[in-house]
């Protein structure tokens, strides 16, 4: 198994190239085309102006987002030549609030988005990921500063509470599952009467298995008040090299607000994530 379609987001110039670097060197590994997705973002304030100011603030941000748009074009030209990979962009500049439908209609048939990590320098980059994981119900690989996509091979953990989002985590993460050494199935704190309490995270071990991965099953106290830090010292113990994760088992609301383990490890990660709902 192996993914056909990877997809990345430009935003801007100043963006970090980590997000491209690691889905050129993933679609170059899999033999998979590249779909790059320039856009760029209008956001105007249509409140607050006096009568008639509106229409002029907004052309004045579109034409900017139109001018970095082609920058990027520009950019975006110049880092592909010579690369082998099998690419194609698109191009676009659109208003803020029309954002999540524009990426729901363009990535509907990505197999994976790959980003750059969202809360480090790029402002766009949570809204990205929001997008592409409910708006277009798409994976997304995130790839913090200073890393490059995960290599074949070596470990990698999966956070695992037999819920829904990490089931579908795991089923988008197989091509690189498939691909690793050892699968660590990270279960913190696991209910007393789950239905699976004899033998936690059995099934999915056996999963892996019939797809090729040998997996560890680690079942951990919730020592830590975020699960997020256990999640990340669990990796770095086992030396994983990449975090698979179900996103937003609460509501965005209520994550954004209280935080949760998405957020943690968002916000603290330094090492890839694939997240998936």
């Amino acid at each position: 198994m192996a993914y056909k379609i990877i997809a990345t987001i430009l935003t801007s110039t100043n963006q970090a190239a980590e997000g491209l670097d690691a889905a050129i060197a993933l679609a170059d590994r899999m033999d998979a085309h590249l779909d790059v997705h320039v856009v760029t973002i209008s956001h105007t304030e249509t409140m607050h102006h006096y009568m008639g100011s509106e229409a002029l603030l907004i052309a004045e941000q579109t034409r900017d987002a139109m001018a970095e748009r082609d920058k990027i074009n520009v950019w975006l030209k110049d880092r592909m030549h010579g690369e082998v990979t099998r690419w194609s962009s698109q191009s676009a500049t659109v208003q803020g609030p029309a954002l999540h439908d524009y990426l729901a209609s363009k990535l509907r048939f990505s197999d994976l988005v790959v980003l750059p990590r969202p809360y480090q320098d790029n402002p766009e980059a949570a809204t990205l990921v929001e997008a592409c994981l409910f708006a277009a119900e798409r994976p997304v690989l995130m790839i913090p500063k200073g890393c490059k996509a995960p290599d074949a091979g070596g470990h990698v953990l999966m956070g695992w509470n037999d819920g829904d989002e990490a089931l579908a985590a795991a089923r988008a993460a197989l091509p690189l599952l498939e691909q690793a050494d050892v699968a660590d199935i990270c279960i913190i704190d696991p209910p007393k009467h789950a239905a699976d309490r004899s033998d936690p995270g059995g099934a999915m071990a056996q999963y892996l298995m019939r797809h090729g991965t040998k997996s560890e099953v680690a079942v951990l106290a919730k020592t830590e008040t975020h699960v997020g830090d256990i999640l990340l010292r669990r990796a770095k113990e086992v030396g994983a090299h990449m975090i698979v994760s179900g996103a937003y088992g609460h509501s965005r609301m209520r994550e954004a607000v209280f935080g949760g383990a998405t957020r943690d490890l968002l916000e603290a990660a330094d090492l890839p994530i694939l997240m998936s709902r």
